[in-house]
């Protein structure tokens, strides 16, 4: 039997209750929330008790074979997303039959893969998707595409756990600038507690990595000459590095807006394949 179906379900990771702000990017749009779930009809003949309470328990357990590819589906995803407080997965076009769907996307919140800040916000949106039940994974996926979203809280705070940096503010500017407000520590000069260095750039994309070009350096009460825009840039880059997703990106724009760096990604459909 062939069917076409939509579906959605969030999968909840974690349950601390995490406030995010809407994207502005529009692929980073909520999924649509409306579910259809096809249920199994006919009705119980005979008095044999067993099998009523075998049936009533694979209705339970939403046992038709709709429910058993979306399911796996769902299950599948996530581990391509990365670590997340929750996921949300929503199923569009499915065909029972070849356990395939047009479109399948899953989306991440508090997203924390190795090497980078915490991604607020992580949709993976996928096409021409096939689920082979047998072996319950993904076989096939015809295209990839990632969007994802970097609070500068959280940048900063990853800059001074992770980089040479005492302290970190970032602001930034339409289209793609920002200026990064730090105390770094230059290999044996430390700029004073009180002193900051305004470090002003292009924040691009270089592969996997998000990178910060300097395009000027100024600080108040301090000799910028031992500070080096090259040296600078040193201690601080990469902002961010997706390498360690769980499937192979190539970053391909970066655009800022307000407190939101926004990254789109085109991934490599073979990251699904077995």
């Amino acid at each position: 039997m062939t069917g076409s179906v939509q579906t959605n379900r969030q999968l909840t990771i974690d349950s601390s209750a995490h406030q995010t702000q809407p994207a502005p990017n529009a692929c980073l749009q909520n999924a649509l929330k409306d579910a259809f779930r096809p249920g199994v009809a006919g009705r119980l003949r005979g008095a044999n008790r067993l099998a009523a309470i075998g049936l009533s328990s694979c209705l339970a357990l939403s046992c038709t074979p709709a429910n058993l590819v979306e399911q796996g589906i769902e299950r599948e995803l996530p581990k391509y997303v990365g670590p997340a407080e929750t996921y949300d997965v929503d199923i569009e076009g499915l065909d029972i039959s070849s356990g395939s769907a047009e479109m399948v996307t899953a989306v991440g919140e508090r997203v924390r893969p190795e090497g980078s800040p915490v991604i607020d916000r992580l949709a993976l949106d996928l096409s021409g998707v096939v689920y082979d039940k047998g072996v319950e994974k993904l076989t096939q996926v015809s295209s990839a595409r990632l969007t994802a979203v970097i609070k500068t809280p959280d940048l900063a705070d990853f800059l001074e756990a992770y980089r040479n940096v005492h302290e970190a503010e970032v602001i930034l500017r339409s289209p793609n600038e920002a200026t990064l407000s730090i105390r770094p520590q230059l290999g044996d000069y430390s700029v004073p507690p009180g002193l900051t260095v305004d470090v002003t750039g292009d924040l691009v994309g270089d592969g996997t990595q998000l990178r910060f070009e300097v395009t000027d350096v100024s600080a108040a009460g301090i000799d910028i000459s031992v500070i080096a825009s090259q040296r600078l840039s040193n201690a601080i880059n990469p902002l961010a590095d997706l390498e360690n997703l769980p499937i192979r990106v190539d970053i391909t724009s970066v655009m800022v807006a307000g407190e939101t760096i926004g990254l789109e990604v085109v991934g490599d459909p073979n990251s699904f394949s077995m």
